[in-house]
């Protein structure tokens, strides 16, 4: 049976599936128990003499973070986090706005875990220390009362606030290793907030070994795709589809927002060296800021499906991962998982590289290479400069 043959006879059945998924799935299921194989890469133990995490950038870079989802911050509840290798806890405040304030997690009086015993004051915004009961307005971290003091509140008595922004579901954070206020403002695409699209669940990854500025610069690196993103993978999964490939075709540019850049590509499926028109997808992906938070727009036949991206430090070279997704209600639930699938699928390609690596700060590098140090250039300026570093505030520094 050829593929021209099997087309004709998919179409001959009314399937809320697209065609192409059949046209997929089909063979699959054909040949699935004999040529499926699973990848046997695995990660390099540590090697003797070397520390590749001290190769890379010793900062954590400047920008807007994922915290959380929404919905893991309850009102008058308290969440401890360390990120960015700092401590912090997030908050929702029991009044009857139910912000949520993001502070550190060291009382400023004697240092005691607002985390471990803390409380949010009932009926405010407030978060309580457990060891002396001062307590702290989470909206500008002053101190508001000090229940054995009748004088004067200090006015350092103030904990460090992480300005944040609750959207899409989710709690993001901006980071300045001076604390300067937001240089930009947090993501935000309007046609999201629209009833067409509904959000279709989120997907976590953590501890990812590999430093954030590796994950940007993957952006500029062309050359990679077709050795490790040619292959069509079940979703999900590191098994390779025989007689499947996709063709790749991915471009890059500088916008005039000076903290954004964008990537395209166009990709279709290849069977049997033969390319499916009807199975192209346009990806535009949205940098905003140093790769902490990237958002994916896939658009098909199928319609319009968002994937929020993000990548979180714990410490410089470990990240948490979590992938959030919105999908327009035309979109079945089925396909909106096989997409998000075999992005997640092609992404985990690049692991066992990442993971692996050093970080090249002079590389030999071709012309066709990309532009890989133009966008180096960029990313820097979300590190502080040598000077500015060296009196960088961390308020875990006791």
């Amino acid at each position: 049976m050829n593929l021209e043959t099997m087309t004709e006879i998919l179409k001959m059945y009314d399937l809320s599936i697209p065609l192409y998924i059949w046209i997929l799935i089909f063979p699959i299921l054909l040949i699935v128990f004999r040529y499926l194989r699973r990848s046997n890469t695995k990660l390099v133990g540590p090697r003797r003499g070397i520390d590749r995490t001290l190769t890379y950038p010793r900062q954590y870079a400047i920008g807007w973070y994922y915290l959380c989802d929404s919905d893991e911050i309850l009102r008058g509840h308290i969440e401890h986090f360390y990120r960015l290798g700092r401590e912090m806890v997030a908050f929702r405040g029991d009044d009857e706005h139910r912000q949520v304030s993001v502070v550190e997690a060291y009382c400023v009086h004697l240092g005691a875990n607002l985390g471990v015993g803390g409380r949010v004051v009932p009926g405010t915004n407030c978060i309580q220390c457990p060891f002396h009961l001062w307590e702290f307005d989470g909206k500008n971290g002053r101190c508001t009362k000090i229940p054995y003091l009748n004088g004067k509140i200090p006015e350092k008595a103030c904990l460090q606030v992480y300005p944040s922004v609750e959207r899409y579901g989710m709690i993001m954070i901006w980071y300045h290793p001076l604390n300067e206020p937001p240089h930009y403002e947090a993501i935000c695409i309007e046609e999201l907030f629209e009833k067409r699209f509904e959000f279709r669940g989120t997907y976590r990854y953590p501890n990812i070994n590999m430093h954030l500025q590796e994950f940007t610069e993957n952006a500029a690196d062309i050359q990679h795709f077709g050795p490790l993103h040619g292959q069509m993978l079940v979703p999900w999964t590191e098994w390779c589809v025989p007689f499947v490939n996709i063709h790749h075709t991915p471009s890059f540019s500088f916008v005039d927002e000076p903290w954004k850049i964008m990537f395209y590509n166009t990709a279709m499926l290849q069977i049997f060296g033969r390319k499916l028109e009807s199975t192209k997808v346009d990806a535009s992906i949205i940098f905003h800021g140093p790769g902490s938070i990237t958002l994916f727009r896939f658009d098909g036949k199928f319609g319009r499906l968002y994937l929020f991206h993000t990548n979180t430090p714990c410490e410089y070279t470990k990240l948490n991962v979590v992938f959030r997704v919105f999908a327009e209600r035309k979109i079945s639930r089925f396909l909106s998982w096989y997409i998000v699938g075999n992005w997640v699928a092609q992404w985990q390609r690049d692991l066992f590289v990442w993971e692996n690596k050093i970080h090249k700060r002079s590389p030999i590098l071709v012309k066709t290479d990309g532009p890989i140090m133009k966008l180096r250039r960029w990313f820097n300026q979300f590190y502080l400069s040598k000077e500015d570093n060296d009196k960088d505030v961390n308020v875990n520094d006791w």
